[in-house]
């Protein structure tokens, strides 16, 4: 199922051209300790928690979608430091100010402990991404927008995706959210790469039925064995992302094996900064169809922007200032 060669959510990408990509960072990012003692505290605000939080985006796009509903507010990114959580925590509940807030590596798990509601897909998949303050009581909902973020861009694949297992790298909280959305929507095989394959297998036992064979947990040592069969490959760790020091999940001369042999395949990226990594740009050299992290990115704003609000997201508005920030084409 090619698609002339186009990315399936972006331009057509030049990947032998390194000059065609820019790399975005944000340069106002605030420690929450920072945060609460600037200005911006004492308006009604939303924010990004997170740590690294400098590559995000969702400043600008959320900030956007604010401006484009008439709702006075602010968005900003803060980096969260561990010493700072059990402050922010209190703030959280207590500030009247504060609206809401996305969440992001390594705090999606973690930050279950601080909610007083959550949807079920949070219960599901042991992780959160979303929150929102309740101006009454000060409780806070979470919710998980990342499992509609996923399969937006994807939907016209489905059927293809579920006949055929799927690889995912990584074990963390963002493949939690690919795991529960990929088996909510049909998916009945799924291999879980992970550098430490038995505790992942361990930490999903809560959530997922690890023993039921729709689960397979394996090393990176081992997941070209599985790769043949495969038609779905997600990268779900930070490899790629801008200032990681690792640029792929697996090597690339694996990736390109893989995909000139068994292929074509459809290669989905969770990084979406910088707009072609190593992972997509291996994927298109040869033949397979690519799915940026943009478009997830986008949908999963998107939800969590009507969470908060009630409003409609422009998506449209916001996909094309991220190309221009990301993307020069």
């Amino acid at each position: 199922m090619r698609s002339d060669h186009r990315l399936v959510s972006g331009r057509i990408s030049n990947p032998i051209n390194p000059n065609k990509k820019k790399r975005y960072r944000l340069s106002n990012v605030k420690t929450f300790s920072e945060f609460v003692n600037s200005p911006l505290a004492k308006q009604d605000h939303y924010l990004l928690f997170g740590n690294p939080v400098g590559h995000s985006l969702s400043p600008v796009i959320h900030s956007l979608a604010l401006l484009d509903a008439g709702i006075q507010a602010t968005y900003s990114a803060v980096t969260l430091l561990p010493e700072e959580i059990t402050a922010a925590i209190a703030w959280m509940h207590q500030c009247e100010y504060f609206q809401g807030a996305n969440v992001t590596i390594p705090y999606k798990q973690s930050f279950m402990e601080v909610v007083d509601e959550c949807g079920e897909e949070v219960l599901a998949t042991g992780a959160l991404n979303t929150l929102r303050r309740d101006p009454e009581s000060g409780f806070l909902t979470a919710v998980n927008t990342d499992i509609e973020g996923f399969l937006a861009p994807i939907e016209v694949y489905m059927d293809r995706i579920a006949e055929a297992p799927v690889l995912i790298f990584g074990s963390g909280g963002a493949a939690r959210a690919v795991v529960y959305a990929l088996l909510s929507a049909g998916a009945e095989e799924i291999v879980l790469v992970s550098r430490r394959p038995e505790d992942a297998k361990h930490s999903y036992r809560g959530e997922f039925d690890v023993d039921s064979g729709e689960l397979q947990f394996v090393g990176y040592d081992q997941w070209m064995a599985f790769a043949e069969d495969a038609f779905l490959l997600v990268n779900a760790t930070p490899a790629g992302m801008l200032s990681f020091p690792v640029g792929c999940p697996v090597p690339i001369g694996e990736l390109g094996t893989v995909c000139s042999m068994y292929g074509p395949k459809l290669l989905y990226d969770l990084v979406y900064n910088p707009y072609d990594t190593p992972f997509l740009i291996v994927g298109h050299r040869f033949g397979s169809d690519t799915c940026h992290g943009v478009e997830m990115f986008l949908h999963q704003a998107a939800a969590s922007f009507r969470f908060w609000t009630g409003c409609e997201f422009p998506l449209d508005l916001c996909r094309k200032e991220l190309e221009r920030r990301l993307y020069v084409g």
